[in-house]
């Protein structure tokens, strides 16, 4: 087998047959497809009974997305391991177009893509991935040319273009990059299935950063790829976590941002040779991490000592925010406004 997708679902019983059809319309047919069903109480069971026949289908106990990513790994077959979450879609040529590049460059251990964003009000963004992580590109001018250390246009590589005649592969040595920056799409990635034995397997104690520590893990270890043609489809809807209400929004911020914190400790702090090799950068994407987890805290209006404590790691990392750590000292309406007042001007 050369390609395993494997399809983490949960109660997405009214999207999760078309993400099984769109890795059925693939170009290439050498792929295996692993739906696990993290626990689903909803019809997803049997909505996909019709496909039983021809995916492998893994029932589990809930207990995340990273946790049912791990199932399927485990019982992957193929060559290179995909993953594509229920909600979304792939391209038709996803998975020919990347293992031809995995094929084509035997020094890259994983390769990512483009994506792009739908919805089902008629929202469309072909190219979405510098919207998507925009803080990387737009606010800090990161382009894939500094990104990557190589590229190459795909009819060059010997591999054939398609529609994107001028359209690249990127490769290089992205961690220094990435640890700092949130520069690719986790979901597009198709990686090999034999790196697993060096980088193990997906850390369930992260949580909306699980993707991330991941993919850190391969490119502290490997060279990388990059294709600039989407291959991905990301469906926004209303049941998604990041779409959750306001008062739960701000929950779910705070602890994916705490989740952010504690994997770039792990990966650059920690490692002690690397954080003196990189201490400008890694103080200044702590600074910038810490003040991240203070703001949704002071916007909450609970506890503001955990503010302060975060404003206070920040200033400790170079980059005081005594304005914020004021507001942090002032009625809980006073904060809200403040900071209200600070986000439409683009200044917090």
């Amino acid at each position: 087998m050369k390609t395993s997708v494997i399809i983490p679902t949960y109660n997405r019983g009214k999207y999760i047959c078309q993400a099984i059809e769109s890795v059925f319309q693939q170009t290439t047919k050498d792929i295996e497809v692993i739906v696990v069903d993290d626990g689903s109480t909803d019809n997803t069971k049997e909505v996909i009974r019709p496909y039983l026949t021809n995916i492998k289908y893994i029932s589990a106990e809930n207990g995340g997305a990273a946790h049912a990513r791990n199932i399927g790994m485990e019982a992957a077959t193929g060559e290179y391991i995909a993953f594509l979450d229920s909600d979304d879609l792939y391209y038709p040529y996803k998975i020919k177009l990347q293992t031809d590049v995995l094929d084509k460059f035997p020094d890259i251990a994983m390769v990512c893509t483009e994506a792009s964003a739908f919805n089902e009000a008629g929202y469309w963004d072909e190219y979405h991935l510098k919207k998507y992580h925009e803080p990387a590109y737009v606010g800090k001018g990161l382009t894939y040319e500094k990104i990557f250390s190589e590229n190459i246009l795909i009819k060059d590589a010997g591999l054939d273009p398609g529609t994107w005649e001028n359209k690249r592969i990127y490769m290089g040595n992205i961690f220094d990059t990435y640890i700092k920056n949130l520069v690719v799409f986790t979901m597009s990635a198709m990686f090999r299935r034999n790196i697993l034995n060096t980088i193990g397997m997906q850390n369930t104690k992260y949580w909306l950063g699980e993707e991330f520590e991941f993919m850190l893990r391969i490119c502290k270890n490997y060279k990388v790829g990059f294709i600039d043609v989407p291959t991905y489809k990301v469906r926004y809807h209303d049941n998604q976590i990041s779409n959750s209400r306001k008062k739960e929004g701000i929950r779910i911020t705070i602890k994916s941002e705490t989740s952010y914190l504690e994997i770039v400790e792990t990966h650059g702090l920690n490692d002690r040779e690397y954080y003196v090799k990189h201490k400008d950068a890694m103080d200044l994407r702590l600074a910038e991490i810490h003040k991240s987890i203070a703001i949704p805290l002071m916007a909450q209006g609970k506890d503001p000592k955990r503010a302060r404590f975060h404003l206070g790691k920040s200033a400790f990392y170079g980059k005081p925010e005594n304005f914020l750590f004021a507001l942090t000292f002032t009625p809980y309406v006073i904060r809200r406004i403040a900071l209200k007042i600070l986000s439409v001007l683009n200044l917090r």
